[in-house]
């Protein structure tokens, strides 16, 4: 049986696996460094100073995200030319590269500077991998899913990124419950990159068997892919690679790109928060161990990904937006008395974390594949990816860095205004949409296109 977007039931599994699986990989990665760096730092970056230690740790942390808008700007240029499936392997074999050399790689004692210079570049590969990933993911998903359960495909796929997360979590309690800090420090951090690296190459021959979307594939027998089971031409009616006026064609969107970085804001930094600091936060609060926060990070991020799925079933039902201003005023109003609390011991850590991940889940699910529908498909991968990838560069990157300096600094409790900033600034962003500005499902206009060549499959 077919639906209404002319794919059989089989394709579409192989879209939600193709498009979760990826996005589990990306995320296991790179929530993994974010949550290993303080026992990476012992063997990879000198001095006998800890905190410094950690502080460069985390540093790197922040400058892979230097690289994620050039990976939005390239992986979305591959995808929007040479088809979404190039850019979805593209960008998962990267991000396995990465995380085998960051396994590989010798310690400062061995080899000196070039132990942590290797880990950083390692580290802007993976950012360029990952600043592609959820753009062309979303994409993907908006093209090829049927358009009344879209929404659901898609928290389902971009739930991926909180399974991803928690299997770092999870590796990571395994690796304290039997090697303990001290192991950790001593090296087996490594055997968390090395299971990273075979999940990346998993992921890569998944992608490859994985349907192309039609909306940059002309309808023929091959169901979505084109005849010759490649890409077809682009919907500016251009073969797959062939240049274009990229930033002409960006420039009417700006206004649009804007909203996506400002929904963004809150988006990253409640998710760095929550996946990769919070333990961290939780230890500077004195009232639990680093290890004990690390365990209770589980049922946070499992709660994460149960109400990223609703919100997905929820959002076909009643529309994305209520859902997106749902979750940011949820943490807008929530994070305060929580974390506060939480400092104070006044609230339990897990009521803390779960109560946030609920929050975070409402919009989360949701987000990726609405701010998809805000852009032709010719460019969608780009216009949506770029935005994002700025303002997860510039707030979300550098959340584990801040907060160490603000605790360092003494000033914990402004880190939960911080976050509280942030998520604000996106729940007013979240009352600019509307449905109408979601409604851009065609492609860009071309002179000499042939209708119904470039249309979204979904």
């Amino acid at each position: 049986m077919r639906d209404e977007s002319g794919a059989g039931a089989a394709p579409r599994a192989r879209v939600v696996v193709a498009a979760t699986a990826g996005i589990f990989v990306e995320a296991f990665d790179w929530t993994l460094y974010g949550l290993v760096a303080p026992y990476l730092s012992v063997q990879m970056f000198p001095g006998d100073d800890a905190f410094a230690k950690v502080v460069g740790s985390y540093a790197v942390f922040a400058a892979g995200f230097l690289a994620r808008p050039l990976g939005s700007a390239l992986m979305g240029r591959i995808a929007d030319t040479r088809g979404r499936r190039a850019g979805l392997t593209t960008s998962v074999a990267l991000m396995a590269a990465g995380a085998l050399v960051i396994a590989a790689t010798p310690g400062f004692a061995a080899i000196g500077w070039a132990a942590p210079a290797v880990v950083f570049l390692a580290r802007l590969l993976q950012g360029v991998a990952m600043g592609g990933e959820i753009a062309t993911a979303a994409t993907y998903v908006v093209e090829v899913a049927p358009r009344p359960r879209r929404h659901l495909f898609g928290s389902i796929a971009y739930s991926g990124d909180a399974l991803g997360s928690l299997g770092a979590a999870v590796v990571l309690a395994v690796l304290l419950g039997s090697a303990g800090r001290a192991g950790l420090e001593a090296g087996w951090w490594r055997a968390a990159f090395v299971v990273g690296a075979g999940l990346g190459l998993t992921a890569w021959w998944i992608r490859r068997r994985a349907p192309e979307s039609r909306a940059l594939v002309p309808a023929g027998p091959a169901g979505l892919d084109g005849p010759d089971g490649k890409a077809g031409p682009d919907v500016a009616g251009r073969g797959p690679g062939a240049p274009g006026p990229v930033l002409a064609l960006l420039r009417p969107q700006a206004a649009r790109m804007l909203l996506v970085f400002g929904i963004t804001v809150g988006s990253t930094v409640g998710v760095y928060f929550a996946t990769v600091y919070l333990p961290q936060f939780a230890a500077a609060t004195g009232r639990l161990t680093e290890a004990a926060a690390t365990r209770g990070l589980t049922p946070a991020l499992l709660t994460l990904l149960v109400t990223m799925i609703a919100a997905g079933a929820l959002a076909d039902r009643f529309g994305p937006l209520a859902l997106i201003r749902a979750g940011f005023t949820l943490l807008a109003l929530t994070t305060p008395p929580l974390m506060l609390g939480l400092v104070a011991g006044r609230v339990p850590y897990l009521l803390a974390a779960c109560v946030f991940c609920a929050g975070l889940g409402l919009q989360l699910g949701v987000t990726p594949v609405a701010g998809a529908r805000l852009f032709p498909a010719g460019i969608r991968a780009v216009a949506l990816g770029v935005p994002a990838a700025v303002a997860v560069a510039t707030f979300g990157g550098t959340l584990p860095l801040v907060g160490a300096w603000l605790v360092r600094s003494g000033h914990l409790s402004t880190v939960v205004w911080y976050v509280t900033g942030a998520v604000t600034a996106s729940a007013i962003g979240s009352w600019l949409l509307s449905e109408r500005l979601l409604g851009e499902d065609e492609p860009l206009p071309a002179a000499g296109h042939r209708s119904g060549t470039g249309r979204v499959a979904g």
